[in-house]
This record gives structure tokens, C-alpha cells and sequence, in this order.
């Protein structure tokens, strides 16, 4: 029986993904350089040091510096966020609080900076929902790799098997089941291939498709006592 919920952030909670590919392409245009979807959509779930060598690999021999091209990106998305504010997912609210009312241990796994999650989370009152939060930087390596959620599932202390974990990427998927936890997709920018659905617990279209599949699964749970 699932016990616990594991969460990512951008593109799962909070609508975010469509500002990071805007920004990042105003960044790539101002920098003069042609712009990769590609290359955006392989950083999408992990942490800042991977982004960091892909990019490299992709600009080298070019005139223009990871740093440079990633700050215009994030003055850019902040400009933006600034004017027009956070916006949750549809669902996100419904399902977390549904999950506090059933008794679900919820927890929070992103590869985003603690300061910079933290401060989007509270800004759409999503923050205290959280029973505990796991970010890039308490983990050595990134989504694909599964650190992030043996972390939190540790520290949950729940087998992962009796883990949801509920992703928007590839990477974060491919995190959640290396972990041994049970990955449910709700896809944002990327739709799963063959290959990766071969990896799902479930798919959703939003996060309210959640709550029937875990219904189920309490149901099953009392059925077989």
C-alpha cells in the first residue's frame, strides 16, 4: 500500500517549464547563438552541475560562456515571474490537500536551489503541506540518478515500494524507478516514449488523476484484510 508521496517541482507543482524554455530561448537569441529545444529538453529534471557540462559541450568553440547565457536566461525568467507572479499546476492544490486529509506523508524532491523552491512554494501557499523537502544540493548526484529519492524515501522512513512518486521528466522518472519507488508521469513539455512508459506505475493528464488510482489502492489494501 502507497504510504507517502514524493514530489517534483517545475513543471509538476508549479507552471514553470514554458517560462524556462522562453527564457532560455530570448537568451540564446540575444547571445546570437541558434537555439536548441534539444538541449533544453535533456536538462529538464536534473541539477545545475550537469546542466552546466551539457551546455559546455554544446558551446564549445562558440564565443559565449555557460554563465553568461544562463544569467540573461534567469534575469530574464525573473522579469517575467516579477510581473505575472508563480502559477500552480492544475490540480496541485486539490491533491495536496486531499493527500493531508487521508493521512499521506508528503514530501517535496527538486533538483531547484532550497532558497529559490522554498521562496516559489510559500509565494502560492503550497510550502506547509510539506512534511519534509529535499533539494539538489543535499545529494551528490542528479536525477537521472536516484539520490534524490532514496533520500527523501529515507527519511520518510518508508519502503520505497510504498512510494508514489509524481514526475513531469524523463529524468525524474527514470530517478523514481532506479529508486524503487512507484513513478507516476503527469507529462508537461515531454511526452514519455515507448521506452519510458515501460517504467511507469501510471501516466496522468494532471495531478488530479491521482487520486482515483490511489483510492484504488486503499481499496485493495482493505479489501485484502
Amino acid at each position: 500500500m502507497i504510504k507517502s508521496v514524493i514530489f517534483d517541482m517545475d513543471g509538476l507543482l508549479i507552471d514553470s517549464e514554458r517560462l524556462e524554455m522562453s527564457s532560455w530561448r530570448q537568451a540564446f537569441r540575444e547571445m546570437g547563438l541558434p537555439f536548441s529545444e534539444q538541449l533544453i529538453a535533456s536538462c529538464r529534471g536534473t541539477g545545475r552541475e550537469d546542466i552546466r557540462r551539457r551546455f559546455e559541450a554544446y558551446l564549445a568553440g562558440k564565443p559565449v560562456g555557460f554563465d553568461d547565457l544562463l544569467g540573461r536566461k534567469n534575469q530574464f525568467a525573473r522579469q517575467v515571474t516579477a510581473r505575472e507572479g508563480v502559477h500552480p499546476k492544475m490540480g496541485a492544490l486539490t491533491l495536496l490537500s486531499w493527500l493531508r486529509d487521508k493521512g499521506y506523508a508528503i514530501a517535496l524532491a527538486t533538483s531547484t536551489d532550497e532558497e529559490i523552491a522554498a521562496q516559489k512554494l510559500r509565494s502560492i501557499g503550497f510550502y506547509e503541506y510539506f512534511d519534509l523537502c529535499v533539494y539538489g544540493s543535499m545529494v551528490a548526484l542528479y536525477k537521472p540518478a536516484p539520490d534524490i529519492f532514496l533520500h527523501a524515501i529515507g527519511l520518510l522512513g518508508c519502503r520505497p515500494q510504498e512510494c508514489l512518486v509524481l514526475e513531469d521528466s524523463p529524468n525524474g522518472i527514470r530517478a523514481a524507478h532506479a529508486a524503487g519507488a512507484k513513478p507516476m508521469m503527469i507529462p508537461d513539455l515531454t511526452q514519455p516514449d515507448d521506452e519510458l512508459k515501460e517504467l511507469l506505475w501510471a501516466q496522468g493528464t494532471t495531478l488530479l488523476d491521482a487520486i482515483p488510482l490511489l483510492e484504488d489502492d486503499r481499496a485493495g489494501e482493505e479489501g485484502a484484510l
